[in-house]
């Protein structure tokens, strides 16, 4: 909803504005006209259109808001009343409003949307609480299938925005199989690196590994008064995100990297960004 609010009020500036100047006096009608066009052309020479206003459709109005001027069912009625008008007008294109405009122009709106709300989520995890006095006395953590053993602690370094961290083994029968790490704190550093980090030697791979060890660490972060934390990954990476997908996280984003973090440097561009209350 974000989205296609901060879109439409984007294409009232740029879009609407310009038509307005150049078409003065009559511009409504005209505008109206053009408009149609431009969006039956997309819906049916577009897979990103017509997946809109498939998604929209498949709403439930249940979980719709009621608005200034109109209730959950007039809102569904109005997209229900336009959605059969895309699918059974097939128009032109619009020549005030080409293909290549409409997507130059929702490609330049996502990437400014993205870096704006990627800016109000770091700022919103930076203000959430947690609790550091020094590292605490982890024991052998064991579901009685794995053993999770701390094997170091680090200390922050502020000026690479680096925060504590400590640095877990999974043991299989007694012999190790994997690595978890749990960073504490926030920072724009750990909204694209996560405050936990997991990796499984291949051979043991396809048995929740990860995800058990995650859920053995959930008791360390939440004494550290971290009641949420970012779990990122490369949005290729298939399995991890099924092991967050697993513990219950919730995707928030796929983001792009900026150019001055790690992972970046290391090749990767967009990460997943998970969020998990352990």
């Amino acid at each position: 909803m974000l989205m296609h609010l901060f879109l439409d009020w984007k294409w009232d500036k740029k879009a609407r504005d310009t038509f307005i100047s150049k078409t003065k006096d009559d511009w409504f009608p005209k505008y109206r006209s053009e408009i149609s066009k431009a969006s039956s052309y997309a819906y049916h020479h577009t897979d990103w259109a017509k997946d809109v206003w498939d998604m929209m459709s498949a709403c439930d109005p249940s979980e719709y808001s009621a608005i200034t001027g109109a209730t959950a069912e007039e809102c569904k009625d109005l997209i229900e009343r336009n959605y059969k008008w895309h699918r059974e007008n097939k128009t032109r294109r619009s020549k005030a409003f080409p293909p290549k405009f409409v997507d130059e122009f929702i490609k330049q709106t996502v990437e400014e949307y993205t870096e704006w709300k990627v800016a109000h989520e770091i700022k919103y995890y930076n203000s959430l609480p947690v609790v550091f006095n020094g590292f605490l006395d982890v024991p052998i953590l064991t579901d009685e299938e794995i053993e999770v053993v701390c094997v170091v602690t680090k200390n922050g370094v502020p000026e690479k925005k680096w925060v504590p961290s400590y640095e877990f083994e999974i043991r299989l029968n007694r012999q190790p199989i994997g690595k978890v790490s749990f960073r504490v704190g926030y920072n724009e550093n750990l909204y694209y690196g996560g405050q936990i980090g997991y990796s499984i030697s291949k051979p043991f791979r396809g048995n929740h590994y990860a995800e058990k060890a995650c859920r053995l660490i959930a008791p360390l972060i939440r004494a550290h008064g971290m009641d949420k934390v970012v779990i990122t990954n490369n949005y290729t990476n298939i399995a991890s995100k099924r092991t967050c997908e697993n513990l219950g996280a919730k995707l928030i984003r796929v983001v792009p990297l900026p150019e001055w973090h790690d992972i970046y440097i290391e090749g990767q561009r967009f990460v997943n960004i998970f969020e998990w209350h352990p």
